[in-house]
């Protein structure tokens, strides 16, 4: 197909801007991104934190914040 086989539609291609899905799993990362605010990452996946579900634990006199208790938990068990 040769480029001028391509017929650009201007109109349709603003439609289709930023109709890409989003998947659950993406949904937490791009939540916190969303805000002008600086959003916290998990210490354990790099997930955005959402304040809802977030985690907090002191480890070794170090405070750690994760996206949720699962990552938490993982992270305890990994310096143990």
């Amino acid at each position: 197909m040769k480029d001028e086989d391509l017929e650009f539609d201007e109109e349709t291609t603003e439609e289709h801007k930023g109709e890409e899905e989003v998947d659950s799993s993406e949904d937490g990362f791009m939540q916190g991104y969303l805000d002008e605010e600086e959003a916290q990452e998990c210490v354990e996946c790099g997930a955005a934190v959402r304040e809802e579900k977030k985690a907090v634990r002191e480890v070794d006199g170090e405070t750690y914040v994760f996206c949720s208790d699962n990552c938490a938990n993982e992270f305890e068990e990994s310096m143990s």
